[in-house]
């Protein structure tokens, strides 16, 4: 008769298990910022793609339309902000108590050329838009509900004079500061850094932006000195709108420096009689 003799398991102690456990914890630590990380650099890719797309949109939008750029709707009077020369990140004018009667319901900004350049409505929301929400927010276009995307349009604004009908292959040159700033990019990346509720949106956590220039490249600038957002001081004069849309403005340039000449917070300073 052959005996067979079973081999008790041993448990874990506690302490091994606690081992154990602490093991895991590291290897999560240690992992979890690589994680982090890695799905950080495909939003801001996922984003880049968006704005490309959008950048083609807006080549063929142009070849369409005598080589205008998308913008609108034209103002009405001289009241009529929902107007086509101020950079925005509007999409669709709803029918709101402050928007008067003649522009109502109409595509707005960039999204003035969805009908003609076929361009869908999620390319305009960043993957990374801790603000703007594409499922809560595109469905409102059509509606009589306003409706934001995630990247700021920069219509007619910062344009020189001579520049000022917006065709693509004619943007101008801006001296800023006895500098000269040619016009170059049309869409970037949201970073507004005023207070909560209402004035706080960013893409990217405000570290990183996003920009399309006018020949649809798209190229990604750390956010240093704020030069790539609308800073928080700004937002204490309000109601005054007037250091929102300078701030406004200085983006724009900052973001023109970039594509000729070095980073965006090395760009000249605007002054009252840049043009």
């Amino acid at each position: 008769m052959l005996w067979y003799h079973a081999r008790r398991r041993r448990a874990f102690t506690l302490i091994e298990l606690l081992v154990v456990v602490a093991i895991i914890a590291l290897l999560a630590a240690l992992l979890l910022p690589a994680l982090r990380g890695a799905r950080d650099v495909s939003r801001l890719t996922v984003c880049g793609s968006n704005l490309r797309q959008l950048g083609y949109g807006i080549l063929l939008y142009a070849q369409a339309e005598r080589g205008f750029i998308p913008r609108g709707p034209d103002p009405q009077h001289e009241f009529d902000f929902t107007g086509h020369s101020i950079a925005t990140n509007q999409l669709w004018i709803g029918a709101g108590p402050y928007d008067p009667v003649p522009n109502q319901r109409r595509y707005h900004g960039a999204a003035a050329m969805m009908p003609a350049a076929l361009t869908e409505t999620k390319t305009y929301f960043c993957p990374a838009d801790d603000s703007y929400n594409l499922a809560n927010t595109a469905p409102r276009i059509g509606t009589h509900e306003p409706a934001y995307g995630s990247y700021v349009y920069r219509q007619l604004d910062q344009l020189p004079r001579a520049a000022a009908a917006g065709k693509l292959d004619n943007l101008g040159v801006n001296i800023v500061a006895g500098v000269r700033v040619s016009v170059e990019v049309l869409l970037l990346d949201t970073n507004s850094l005023g207070p909560q509720p209402g004035y706080y949106h960013t893409n990217h956590g405000g570290r990183t932006a996003n920009l399309l220039f006018r020949d649809a490249s798209v190229r990604r600038y750390r956010n240093r000195d704020h030069a790539l957002a609308i800073p928080p001081a700004v937002f204490a004069a309000l109601p005054n709108p007037a250091p929102l849309t300078r701030a406004l403005d200085q983006l724009l340039v900052n973001a023109d420096y970039a594509y000729h000449a070095g980073p965006p917070e090395t760009a000249p300073r605007l002054t009252d009689d840049a043009h």
